[in-house]
Formats: structure tokens, C-alpha cells, sequence
């Protein structure tokens, strides 16, 4: 059978032609060198950079991580990109994108590493609307780590658009120690900030400096409404040199964000004394050592503390209530997650949103039995710890809101009442042995103040007051003075309260007699108030923030269940 396959078309003596010659190797230059290029330092020509808002890549070019060291082209502490690792392993990557560069300073300067903790971040040559400088932390491979740098200071005198700065710290507890002011500031303005949180230890015996957050300066506002993100504030102040367990409550700011212009958000985790060892609290009292975290700013559209909040101010002043002025201008959205003690909001103008879920003051400890002397039972009878108590429970107050308008008030219950049933039949219900338990929402206002010039149009509250004062028609800057603060007429819309009132007031354009709240002697203004409280008026002879007496609703038109003693 033949076959069918196809013959070359090639000449047979080509075809049997063989090379006369051995094919020439490919040339290794790896070989001739003295150093292998596989150990030979790998020099990218261009790194890919995401934008962290548009997320859409970024390049530039390699040669400007050199700028500052020429010999060194990767490893530099000026550049676009500036990383280093502390001692204990912790890698951590500080990348600018868009114009500028960032200058890192650690508190060794001089050893030509960045392996200690970081003194300054510098940021130098940004633009308010294109540079985006991002933070990461890796966290050490080899050792357990918390994965957390501490920074002392943050320096910005040209605007940035955006600084996230994830899993860094800003504190003056670096080590070893430098001789700065610990704090951020921002000259040029920034539109977004975000950062892991603050841990302020301040010795009042060496220093009184506090920390500050500084963002604008000079007397023109910012263009743009910053943005403040943190996690959690620990401000723990205390004197070395002292042998007495402070007592005397911080008024001054520890811990201040200056803002010259309008925040767009503050949003926080919390704001409160930090951990303190059970066995050593009695020497830091949470009223003697907490320090005063200030917001000053002109307005603040969205605040938001998801947990809670000790000593926390907002105003345009260093001290709030000082003046008719030192209000913030609005206060859009106000919300506070945890129990909230010894707070502060001084707000001119209207509070669209206020919202307090776990309550306005600290009823822990807070008094409720007298000795046979008159003398007040110490909160280490009920079970507290000595000087874990909040401020109610020293006499202090819990808390003061002043504004010209509240839209929408709500307060919860910041604990919870435990009780049997009255009948010895029913307590223990369901198995014999456990007695049967029903909770009920506890004291939602506890030595505080709500005070509005104007009126109310909406108060939920879930839970009792003691000592406690909702007044409409009533300036409190005003009462500051020593001033007739109740002059305007005002109302309440709506009032819903599911608890009782205990030495605790709800008035509408009313002045009490003699600081005694009564409808026989009291004088009823242009007021009204409209709604529900469910519980009792109870007068237990206590004294509201604002010295007065007596217990219930008062105002000159009231409709609804509204108990008065």
C-alpha cells in the first residue's frame, strides 16, 4: 500500500546538510559578576498606589523614596512612602498619595533606623484636595503583640485632604521619652482624620500642658468641615508629688480639639478614665482623676460617642457656660451609646437630635438612705468599689444641656431595677428555689440639667430622674450670671415618660416660690405641656442642679397624666 504522505519540497543534499559549527549559548552574565543578581537588591521602577477613597491606582515613580538619602533608595524616613519597625516587630507603613511626602522622626533620631517609637510625623507639600496619606500596621510575626504604634506628634502646615492613620496612638508614653508638646496639629485644615485613639497620663505635678487636636488657625474659618474619627480617649490625670486621694473634679481641658470652623462629624468609641486596677482604684477616684475631654469648634453637625462619656464638653470656649457666647453656633445630631456622666453640651443655638441610651448621669452609689445622724450611707454600703462612683454620687452634677431649641430629646435607662413580686405566693413561680426576678428600666436622669431657651418639641424618656430638672423658657448661661433666667414662653409637644420623678422637675415657663416647686405658689409663665408620665412624683427633700425642690410637671396649660407634689 503506498503512502500518501507528502514529500519535502526541499533538495535532498540540503536536507542531509549538517552544521559544521556548535549553536552559540545564551550569555551568563550572572556568572561574571561579583555579586549573584538574585541577592542583588530588587529596584521596582514604578510602584502601584491605590487612592483610598476612589480606589482607582496611582503611579509614581521609585526614585522619589530617595530624596533624603540617595545611598539608601529604599529605605528612607522621608518620602512618598516611609516604613520602619519597632523592637518588638511591628511593621508599620506610612504611604502618601498625591502631592506631598511624609517626614518620620522616631525618638532615637540619631541611629539611622526607624525601630523605636515614632516623636513626629511630618507632613510636608500636600494639597487639601488631592493628598491622601494612609497608615498600616503589621503586626509582629514572631512575638504577641497589641499591634499598636504610639506617635507623640502630627504636623500638617499645608492642608490634607485625608490622613487615616490605622492602629496608631497618639500618647506621650513613648519610649524613650522626648521633650515636645504631644498632640496634631493641622494649620492647613483637613476634611477627614482618623486615628486609633489617645492615652493621655498626665502628672499635673511636672506639667498642665493638654493634649491638643488643633486643625485651622489664625481667625479665618476652614473652607472645608473636618471630619474626627477615633476610637477610644483615655484621659487619667494624677500628681506624683500628693499623698491625699484626689477628690476635687478636673475643669480644666486635658484633652482639647480645637477646631476653627464647623465639624462635619465627631465620631468616637469612647471618652473616659482608661482601665485602672481594681486593687488601686481608691487611689484614682473616677471623679478626682478623670480629665475634661473639650470640643471647641463654631458648630458641630454629627456627634456621635458610641460608648461612654466622662467629663466631655462641647462649646466654642475652653470652659463652657462662661458666657451668652461661648455656646457652639448648632448642634445637628447628638448621640451618646453608654452611660454618660458629668457632660457638657453648650449649644446657642438649636439641637435638632439629642439622644442619651444610656442615660444622663451616673446613678452608681448615688445616696438614697441617711444614719440615724444624717448622715448620707457611703456607696461602698450599696456595693460599689471606693472611687468608682461617678459625679451624682459626690454631689456633682451629671450633666447640663443648654440650648435655644430641642427638636427631638430621648433618654434611656442607665440601669436597671430588680424586683420580686409583692406577693410571697408568686416569687418563686417557676422552679422551687429560684426566685423569680422582674427588671425594670432604672434612673435615666441623675443630677442633670436640661435647659432650653425655647421649646421642646418631642422628649421620650425611658426610666426615672433624681435630682433632676427639664426646664423650657430657661436660659442657663443666664442663671450663670445670677440673672431671672425664666423670661420667654415655651412649650413641651410631647412628653412621654415611663418612670417617676423623683425630686425631679419638668416645667414650662415656670419660677418656683422660694426654690420649691409647687402649682399653689409657683408662678406659671406662657407655658404648656402635653404628654404622659407613667410613674409618681416623689419629693424626698433632694436638691435639683439648680437648687430647687419639690417634685412633677409644671407649667400653666398642662394636658395628659402629669403628677405633681
Amino acid at each position: 500500500m503506498r503512502c500518501k504522505r507528502r514529500r519535502s519540497d526541499r533538495y535532498e543534499s540540503t536536507r542531509r546538510k549538517h552544521a559544521t559549527q556548535p549553536e552559540s549559548l545564551e550569555s551568563r552574565i550572572v556568572l561574571s559578576t561579583a555579586l549573584p543578581s538574585y541577592l542583588a537588591p530588587w529596584l521596582p521602577t514604578d510602584l502601584p498606589v491605590q487612592n483610598p477613597i476612589t480606589h482607582q491606582a496611582e503611579m509614581y515613580q521609585v526614585s522619589s523614596l530617595n530624596a533624603a538619602n540617595p545611598n539608601s533608595p529604599l529605605y528612607s524616613n522621608s518620602g512618598k512612602v516611609v516604613s520602619g519597625t519597632d523592637r518588638a516587630g511591628d511593621l508599620w507603613t506610612i504611604t502618601v498619595h498625591g502631592p506631598g511626602r511624609a517626614i518620620v522622626t522616631d525618638t532615637t533620631p540619631n541611629d539611622g533606623v526607624l525601630h523605636d517609637d515614632i516623636a513626629t510625623i511630618q507632613l510636608v507639600g500636600t494639597s487639601i484636595k488631592n493628598t491622601y496619606v494612609t497608615g498600616t500596621v503589621r503586626p509582629s510575626a514572631s512575638t504577641f503583640t497589641t499591634g499598636v504604634i504610639p506617635f507623640n506628634q502630627l504636623i500638617a502646615t499645608s492642608g490634607v485632604r485625608s490622613i487615616e492613620l490605622n492602629n496608631f496612638t497618639l500618647t506621650n508614653q513613648v519610649s524613650p521619652a522626648v521633650n515636645q508638646p504631644t498632640g496634631i496639629f493641622l494649620y492647613g485644615g483637613v476634611r477627614t482624620l482618623s486615628f486609633n485613639g489617645i492615652i493621655a497620663q498626665l502628672d499635673s505635678a511636672s506639667t498642665t500642658t493638654p493634649y491638643q487636636v488643633v486643625i485651622g488657625s489664625g481667625n479665618v474659618p476652614l473652607k472645608y468641615s473636618p471630619s474626627i474619627y477615633v476610637n477610644s480617649i483615655q484621659d487619667l490625670v494624677y500628681n506624683s508629688s500628693s499623698t491625699t486621694v484626689p477628690t476635687t473634679p478636673i475643669t480644666s481641658p486635658t484633652v482639647q480639639f480645637v477646631i476653627n470652623g464647623t465639624v462635619q462629624n465627631f465620631d468616637i468609641l469612647s471618652a473616659t478614665q482608661g482601665p485602672i486596677l481594681a486593687g488601686y482604684q481608691f487611689a484614682f477616684p473616677v471623679v478626682g482623676t478623670t480629665g475634661r475631654t473639650a470640643v471647641q469648634a463654631m458648630a458641630v453637625k454629627n456627634l456621635n460617642v458610641h460608648g461612654s462619656a466622662v467629663n466631655f464638653t462641647v462649646s466654642r470656649s475652653a470652659q463652657p457656660f462662661t458666657n451668652t457666647g461661648s455656646g457652639v453656633a448648632y448642634i445637628h445630631h447628638a448621640a451618646f451609646g453608654g452611660v454618660s456622666d458629668a457632660v457638657g453640651l453648650d449649644v446657642n443655638g438649636p439641637i435638632n437630635t439629642l439622644k442619651f441610651k444610656r442615660g444622663l448621669g451616673n446613678p452608681s452609689g448615688v445616696s438614697t438612705a441617711y444614719t440615724s445622724t444624717g448622715q448620707a450611707l457611703p456607696a461602698t454600703q450599696y456595693g460599689y468599689t471606693e472611687g468608682s462612683t461617678g459625679y451624682p454620687a459626690t454631689g456633682l452634677l451629671g450633666g447640663v444641656v443648654s440650648a435655644s431649641r430641642i427638636h427631638r430629646l430621648e433618654v434611656g435607662a442607665a440601669n436597671s431595677f430588680v424586683q420580686t413580686a409583692q406577693n410571697p405566693l408568686f416569687i418563686q413561680s417557676r422552679e422551687q428555689g429560684f426566685p423569680y426576678y422582674q427588671a425594670t428600666p432604672g434612673y435615666a436622669l441623675t443630677n442633670a440639667i436640661i435647659a432650653t431657651s425655647g421649646s421642646i418639641d418631642s422628649a421620650s424618656i425611658t426610666g426615672s430622674a433624681q435630682n433632676s430638672e427639664i426646664k423650657t423658657g430657661f436660659s442657663y448661661p443666664t442663671y450663670v450670671q445670677g440673672l431671672e433666667a425664666t423670661r420667654g414662653s415655651s412649650r413641651i409637644r410631647r412628653l412621654r415618660m415611663d418612670g417617676s420623678l423623683v425630686s425631679s422637675d419638668i416645667s414650662a415657663s415656670f419660677r418656683p416660690a422660694n426654690a420649691h416647686y409647687s402649682r399653689l405658689t409657683g408662678t406659671a409663665g406662657d407655658g404648656s405641656i402635653t404628654g404622659t408620665v407613667t410613674g409618681s412624683a416623689i419629693s424626698t427633700d433632694g436638691t435639683t442642679g439648680l437648687g430647687n425642690t419639690g417634685a412633677g410637671v409644671f407649667a400653666r396649660h398642662l394636658r395628659g397624666r402629669l403628677p405633681a407634689v
